[in-house]
């Protein structure tokens, strides 16, 4: 059987909207915000930029939705008790992924967050690097990959960064690198066929048509043989 390769592409445009495309075994999926029609995975995901009632959307969606902040989760203009207390809700909530950014390592790092202190919080991380260990920022709950059920999920990082903050400890990776470097652990590390879909979590708007149209055609080709 064909895996199918899923993208889903997170424009964060004030309407909502989404769309699919089907060509030679793969699936491209644009959208917004909000839920992703995805007919692939057996269980719903929702995406969102805020913190949101987990009960609310198992109303709206189903009990076994799948809740994915994107991002930007920690504030430059909050102080450390504010911004912890922003992540001890996410818990509080049930949020199942949240894609951390640039800023959201450089705030940690400049207020001495300490991620792995929430244990119930699982972060995905793809392309910061950290430039002390010269390798992806990651902790027990951070991780290059996430995958649930079939699907895995790579998370990239904005630019975006608050003024009052500097980020010499971090740097970005290279988005085409880092999708193929997390393809690569993920198949390395899955048992075979466990999962059929992959979907990349960013706020890149526009600029990640260039990070697909750069995607070498083996990274298809591997995930359709």
């Amino acid at each position: 059987m064909k895996i199918i390769f899923q993208v889903v592409l997170l424009a964060f445009i004030v309407t909502s909207c989404s769309h699919q495309k089907r060509a030679a075994g793969m699936s491209l999926t644009t959208a917004s915000s909000g839920l992703i029609k995805n007919h692939i995975a057996s269980f719903p995901i929702y995406l969102t930029g805020k913190i949101e009632k987990r009960v609310s959307l198992e109303k709206k969606y189903s009990q076994n939705v799948f809740i994915i902040h994107t991002g930007h989760v920690l504030k430059a203009n909050l102080s450390k008790i504010e911004n912890e207390n922003t992540l001890m809700a996410l818990a509080a909530e049930g949020y199942n992924l949240i894609n951390l950014s640039l800023e959201d390592f450089a705030v940690a790092n400049a207020q001495g967050i300490d991620f792995e202190n929430f244990e119930n919080l699982s972060f995905i991380n793809s392309s910061v690097i950290d430039l002390n260990r010269d390798d992806l920022a990651t902790a027990k709950n951070i991780t290059p990959f996430f995958s649930h059920e079939e699907v895995t999920f790579i998370g990239l990082s904005d630019t975006k960064l608050d003024k009052k903050l500097t980020h010499e400890k971090f740097i970005l990776s290279d988005y085409v690198l880092s999708v193929l470097k997390a393809k690569k652990q993920a198949l390395n590390t899955a048992a075979p066929n466990s999962f059929n879909s992959f979907i990349i979590v960013h706020t890149l708007g526009s600029e990640i048509n260039d990070v697909m149209v750069r995607l070498p055609p083996s990274f298809i080709n591997s995930l359709a043989n």
